[in-house]
């Protein structure tokens, strides 16, 4: 007894050291997006209004994004406090940034291990552990989690939610209806989208209303917590909700739903991708280690199938994922808007198949050690080696299975997204010296370079800076082409993870 104990001790000690090396180390400068940036300013915007009772300043956005305003704001308020810095400027922001990251990046391991305790209530301790473990490593989910952004957060609060969603009517629980609730709110908070969950919620409810009628109170309990919380947490809706709620649903529609998102699929320019998007994204940035146990599940229920061993549970956790995950990736095919982050949400899903299909496999070997070496050298394979050749730019991840990152690049063409910034700005800095810039996208380069130094390349002439930068996949700014009197010419290039990832022009006669 205590031989397992001591087992599961380590097993979790273990995951803190891996959560913590492959998330803190380097975390303020290997990237700087440009959605980090700004919601910087938003948190910050965001405290000013709960300091200033400017309750209405607290809605900076229709995402709206105001449980990493609360995570974020009030580290980064803190720091402020403690340090009396309190105002960004470019010797600083990295240290903002590790802050806001740092706070971000604690805010989901507390959430996974959360995730990891009231798994075990359904699947058993080490199916837990290896599904928290799994997803948590997977190198896109991982890179993501690096950023300072809210994809990972609402991955992490949906899935809480539907496990407290199971466990409400599993056990016939008041608190866990109240943290369905709860859980519910915060990924509405977090991201719009969120909001999803409590419509499942509703069916998934009416269901468990048929069988016993006395369920209905779970589902008065869920919706109320939902909405308080909702509440509770956003200020701006304690003086004008209507006001918020309208402008949330419009701007959801008008960006999600109508406008579309410039894309280089199979090396054509398009801003509507179609259908075929989202699955590209899950074989290009999901591991064929999970892929492989999932296919593997497929495969094996499909044997039970075809032997009539297996029988449909309704009730069965495993099929409530399924419906809720295969009806969000359809329905996230529809808006015009399409993003390879957009996926997250599928990766704790997908984890939880893959470890069933790989404990499915041990019972169909029923030897263990080839069942040991097989899964044993797959995982090393797939998962731990991208640990350290990805690192720490693992948003950059592409599968093996569609061949190099660059031949990778011809099926969805990686953005920049501020990868690689500080090491971009110190490589000009030592080769060119501190030299006028022009860049597409300004906002991530003027957090660490002075802002006079830094041109938007499609408002400015090339005339205007010395140095031209593009990113992967960004072409010459349409000012410079079929220019006689402009002669920029690539000088040198940046590589990351096998991508010429920053392309650097300068004048010809210079």
């Amino acid at each position: 007894m205590l031989q397992e104990k001591t087992k599961k001790i380590l097993l979790i000690v273990l995951f803190f050291v891996v959560f913590g090396l492959t998330r803190f180390l380097y975390l303020g400068p290997d990237e700087i997006n440009p959605d980090g940036v700004n919601w910087h300013y938003r948190s910050q915007q965001f405290i000013v209004g709960l300091k200033t009772h400017d309750f209405l300043r607290t809605y900076q956005h229709y995402h709206p994004g105001v449980t990493l305003m609360w995570i974020s704001g009030v580290a980064i308020e803190a720091y402020k406090q403690v340090t009396n810095i309190n105002t960004y400027d470019r010797t600083n922001f990295l240290a903002f940034n590790f802050v806001a990251k740092a706070s971000v990046v604690s805010a989901q391991l507390i959430l996974t291990i959360l995730i990891f305790w009231l798994l075990t209530k359904i699947i058993g301790f080490y199916k837990s552990f290896f599904t928290v473990l799994l997803f948590s490593l997977e190198p896109f989910f991982l890179g993501n989690s690096r950023m300072y952004h809210m994809d990972v957060l609402l991955t992490l609060f949906v899935f809480l939610a539907l496990i407290c969603m199971y466990l409400t009517f599993n056990k016939k629980s008041v608190v866990y209806a109240l943290l369905t609730g709860l859980f519910i709110a915060l990924s509405f908070l977090t991201k719009s989208i969120g909001l999803g969950t409590l419509v499942f919620a509703f069916f998934y409810s009416a269901y468990q209303i048929i069988k016993d009628r006395k369920n209905i109170k779970y589902l008065g309990l869920v919706t109320v917590t939902s909405i308080v919380m909702i509440f509770a947490l956003f200020p701006a809706l304690w003086v004008q909700p209507m006001f918020v709620l309208k402008n949330i649903i419009s701007e959801s529609e008008r960006v999600g739903l109508k406008n579309g998102h410039p894309q280089i699929v199979l090396d054509e320019y398009t801003e509507t991708a179609d259908e075929s998007f989202y699955p590209l994204v899950l074989l290009l940035k999901v591991s064929p280690f999970t892929l492989l146990g999932v296919v593997i599940f497929a495969l094996l229920l499909l044997i039970d199938l075809t032997k009539r061993k297996l029988r449909f549970d309704l009730n069965s956790f495993t099929l409530m994922l399924f419906v809720f995950y295969i009806g969000y990736f359809v329905v996230m095919t529809i808006p015009a808007k399409k993003l390879d982050r957009y996926m997250l949400p599928e990766y704790p899903f997908l984890a939880i198949i893959a470890v069933f299909g790989f404990y499915k496999l041990r019972d169909f070997i029923n030897k263990d050690k080839i069942y040991l070496g097989f899964t044993g050298a797959a995982a090393v394979a797939f998962i731990m080696l991208p640990m350290f050749t990805y690192y720490p730019y693992y948003f950059t991840y592409t599968s093996p299975l569609v061949g190099t990152p660059s031949q990778a690049n011809h099926i969805i063409a990686q953005k920049p997204f501020g990868i690689g910034m500080v090491q971009l700005r110190d490589y000009i800095v030592k080769k060119y010296g501190e030299v006028s810039l022009g860049f597409y996208d300004t906002k991530p380069i003027k957090t660490i370079y002075p802002n006079s130094k830094v041109f938007d390349v499609r408002a400015y002439e090339p005339g205007e800076y010395d140095i031209l930068v593009l990113g992967i996949g960004e072409d010459l700014p349409a000012n410079m082409k079929d220019r006689p009197d402009v002669f920029f010419v690539k000088d040198s290039s940046i590589y990351i993870n096998g991508l010429e990832y920053w392309r650097i022009y300068v004048e010809e006669d210079k």
